[in-house]
This record gives structure tokens, sequence and C-alpha cells, in this order.
């Protein structure tokens, strides 16, 4: 590897939420992911910008007045990388679509003339009329300055397949969804422990489902899992980790199931405690794009149960997770049954997990492409 390789400088940034943003989420989780997985890679990362330009309800006025914000921003950023000495190779965006797209990275890839990567975009064609047709533009503007574009959603690959073929170019990286080896724990907690402090019956199995409790999908989602629990016929214990605005909804939705526990919003490295004692990963997962929470599991060596919708196929082990077809509640809680019923069937699919991860995941992996797909384009 060269001295440049070794040392290019990368601006990283992402519109719908930084890497350093305080709500916990998935997406923030993919970002630092990807800060991580450049900085295995052998380059120097600095964060762009924090600014987030999601416009949630379509607001036309809003947009206006993040683009003109945009502007100057872009101008303090090169201020203060002139002031650091910092010489980017490359712009780097991670998730972009038409209510987040990246106002920063077009500009200044422009003026320092250096070559513009994007990591999950998305492109919906009918965004190109309506509220989010100035949000919309800007999207078009960044696939068509992109040099590479790295896929992580199937889903979203296939329409920016047809997006770039009408342009008889190419730039599609496919690039699986990744995860880093968990932090190593000094002494893990133990099963009685655990037990004890959520008041669970430690000989019977325990289910988690972790998920952000917002309005929208979630709550949807969550909606299904009250179903799916209550139609349960196996003795089970389900753990919910999370938090959100919707909490109290949430657990009113579970308030006559005494087999329910609700945990909150827990740091990862606790997360990785209570996983490390469950049976099942069990999430209805409407509308999901991709879901870390089911590496994550896998990961720890949990089954996965979930809705097969978006991206959750391309992070789920054929052998290591049972997909359901989204809204299949009641077979959502057979497949439950069967697999409490099976312990041999679980505990391989429990082994197998952790291999798919480790084979198909990892964090090493990722970074080996991305040092190969942006040494291709750094000038």
């Amino acid at each position: 590897m060269s001295n440049i390789e070794r040392t290019a400088q990368i601006a990283f940034y992402a519109p719908l939420k930084s890497p350093g943003h305080n709500n916990p989420s998935g997406d923030r989780k993919i970002a630092q992911l990807f800060m991580s997985a450049l900085l295995t890679a052998g380059f120097e990362v600095q964060l762009a910008s924090s600014l987030r330009s999601f416009d949630k309800k379509g607001d036309g006025l809003r947009q206006r007045r993040m683009i003109a914000l945009a502007e100057r921003e872009a101008e303090r950023i090169l201020r203060r990388w002139q002031r650091e000495s910092f010489h980017p190779k490359v712009w780097f965006c991670y998730h972009l679509y038409y209510k987040a797209p990246d106002l920063l990275g077009p500009i200044i890839c422009r003026k320092l003339n250096i070559p513009y990567i994007l990591a999950e975009a998305s492109w919906a064609a009918k965004r190109s009329i309506g509220p989010w047709e100035l949000y919309q533009q800007w999207v078009d503007r960044a696939l068509t300055l992109a040099a590479k574009v790295l896929c992580i959603n199937p889903v979203d690959c296939i329409a920016l397949e047809h997006y770039y073929a009408e342009r008889a170019v190419s730039p599609l990286v496919q690039l699986a969804t990744f995860i880093d080896k968990p932090a190593a724990e000094t002494q893990l907690q133990s099963r009685f422990s655990i037990a004890q402090q959520y008041s669970l019956d430690i000989n019977q199995p325990w289910l988690v489902s972790i998920a952000m409790m917002r309005s929208g999908d979630k709550f949807s989602s969550y909606q299904q899992l009250c179903k799916v629990i209550h139609n349960a016929a196996q003795p089970l214990q389900l753990l919910i980790i999370g938090d959100g605005e919707k909490r109290s909804s949430v657990e009113a939705l579970f308030a006559g199931a005494s087999n329910v526990r609700f945990c909150g919003a827990l740091p990862n490295e606790q997360i990785q405690q209570l996983l490390s004692h469950c049976e099942i990963l069990v999430w209805p997962a409407i509308n999901e794009a991709l879901g870390m929470v089911f590496l994550e599991a896998q990961q720890a060596g949990v089954a996965v149960i979930a809705g097969e919708q978006g991206g959750v196929s391309s992070v789920v082990g054929q052998n290591s997770g049972i997909l359901i077809p989204v809204g299949q509640m009641t077979q959502m809680s057979r497949a439950i049954d069967a697999l409490l019923l099976d312990s041999e069937r679980r505990r391989k699919m429990q082994v197998n997990a952790r291999a798919y991860v480790a084979e198909a995941h990892s964090i090493s992996g990722a970074a080996t492409l991305l040092k190969l797909t942006l040494n291709q384009v750094i000038q």
C-alpha cells in the first residue's frame, strides 16, 4: 500500500442523522460503522458537518432555508479545512434520499474538484413532483455527480439500477451491511442476575425485541408484535428494549401481558449482555429498511424470526432465521411456537447465526471493499 492510500483524507457526512447524534437508531449506528470501516481501511476520516437536512413534512419553505443554510455551512467547512490543513481526497456521504438530501457535498466537491462517493442512496422517481420536488433535485444532482454508489439495501439497488440504466453509466457497487465485533466484556452478567433485575422466570425461554418507540411503521410493528405474542401458545417471556415518544402507547398495548418486560433504552454493552441469554429475536419489521438489530442479535448467537420486507432478508441468514410475510401474525406466532418446541433446531440456528455474521457481514470485509473502491477514484 502506498503512502497516498494509507493517509488519504476522507470527509464524511450523513445528512439524515450524524454519527454523533444524541438519539440512537440504526441509521446512526450504520453511519458510525462506515466511519470505523474507513478507518480500518487505512484512511484518515473527519466528520465534515452535523447539519441535518431532514424535512419530514415536505415543507418547501424549510427546504429553501436549508439550502441557503447549507451554502453558508459549506463556506465555513472550507475555511475550517484551510485553517486545519485538511485536504480531503473524497467526500463520502452516507444515506441520502428525498427527505434528507446532501446539500453540502455537491457544492464542496465541485469547488475542490474531488470525487463524490455515496453509500445507501435511494431514488423514488415519483418524488420529482410534489412537496419534496426541490429536495429531489438535490438527490438527482448527487446521483449524477457520484463516482461510486455503494448499495447495501437490495430494494434501493433496484431503483438505482433503473436510474443509471437510463443514463448509460454504472457506478453501483454492492456492499453487504456489516457490523463490528462487540466490545470484549470483562465479566458476563449471569442469567440469574438478569432474571432478578427484570423479574423473569429463569426456566422459561426469553425472547427479545429491540426498536425505537415512535409513530409510523415502528408503532405499527409494535401493534403486530403484541398480537404475535398474545397468540403464541408456548410459555415465553419477552424483553422489549427501546424508548421514544410512543413509549406509553406501546406499554398500553401490552398492559395485559404478564410475560412482557420493558427495559427502556440501554447502552449497546448492556444489550449485548441481554442478547447472550435470549433464545429468539422477534420483530414484525413493517417497512424495515435493513435493521441492524438483526445482525447484532445473530452475532450474539440469537435466532431471528422477523417480517420479510425491505432489506431484512439481506441481513438474516437462511439457516439462522425465519422470515414471515409481513402482516402474517398467526404464521409468526406459530413459527415461534415451533422453534421453542424444537430445541435442537434452535441450537443449530444459534450456532449458524454467529458464523453467518462473521463470514458475510464483518467490518474487515467491508473495509477491504471500501479501500478498493475509493482508491479507484482517488487522484
